[in-house]
């Protein structure tokens, strides 16, 4: 699972780079049918095998231990991870984001999955009909009471400004297609503009590149540099930004297109 989900992010931003821009339309059409009739299959799944799973096998103490472990699991992980990512970050990541990602994370469709691949013994049916029961429940009660929740802890939903719009259209692009956040803007000093933190700055507010954590420019950088000039047609040619020494390799792993892209991303 987790060398599919790597592939996947990673196929994400550099693959869209290097096709043409009807297949990426088409292809993320594609995916998006895909995944939406994926999730329909094991949704409706986990409906059938409640009520036709002939071997249910409930146990009031197992479950509620199970929900109990899943809820402090889950606290363990977000709060401290939180607390660590915000050591480098200039904008925090607020405490009422914290309570929405603990309360609104829990699902199961790969626990479902897991669970189902062995009913034999009572054990795995008692492992099983608990993994059914806190799947339904997450997703009926943590699943529809996302809206309410979202208003009682203040966090801002619906529509968003032209401003607030951009920003999370660059982002998108940087993340899915590997566009560089810092295209198109206009320089700020010494800096470029890059993408806002999820602070509480007033809406328009920029931080600037230095400003962002040091893991994310130095990531940011290398993968700019050398890393979209070697894998896809986009990104500044390996023979600006290698020392001179490397020219003939430089331009043996650059892509033609990138000479003919490049002064036309930030036009």
């Amino acid at each position: 699972v987790v060398a599919v989900l790597f592939c996947g992010i990673t196929q994400a931003h550099y693959t869209y780079n290097n096709l043409s821009e009807e297949s990426t339309k088409r292809t993320k059409q594609l995916f998006e049918v895909l995944h939406f009739l994926a999730e329909n299959f094991i949704f409706s799944y986990m409906g059938l095998a409640l009520f036709t799973f002939q071997k249910h096998v409930f146990s009031p103490i197992f479950i509620f231990g199970a929900f109990i472990a899943i809820f402090i699991g889950r606290a363990l992980n977000i709060y401290p991870l939180s607390f660590l990512i915000n050591l480098g970050r200039r904008h925090k990541i607020r405490g009422n984001f914290q309570h929405m990602m603990m309360f609104a994370g829990l699902r199961g469709a790969m626990a479902f999955a897991l669970a189902i691949r062995d009913t034999a013994t009572y054990a795995r049916q008692m492992m099983f009909t608990t993994t059914l029961l806190i799947v339904f429940f997450t997703v009926w009660v943590f699943g529809g009471g996302t809206t309410p929740m979202l208003s009682w802890l203040h966090i801002r939903v619906g529509e968003t400004s032209a401003a607030e719009k951009e920003r999370l259209h660059r982002l998108w692009n940087y993340v899915r297609v590997g566009v560089d956040p810092d295209q198109d803007l206009q320089p700020c000093g010494d800096s470029f503009q890059v993408l806002q933190g999820d602070g509480s700055q007033s809406e328009g507010q920029s931080k600037t590149k230095q400003e962002s954590a040091w893991l994310f420019r130095l990531w940011y950088s290398f993968d700019h540099n050398y890393l979209k000039p070697i894998l896809t047609h986009s990104g500044p040619p390996l023979t600006s930004t290698l020392p001179a020494c490397c020219g003939p390799l430089a331009r043996c792993l650059t892509s033609p297109q990138a000479y003919e892209v490049r002064p036309h991303t930030h036009t």
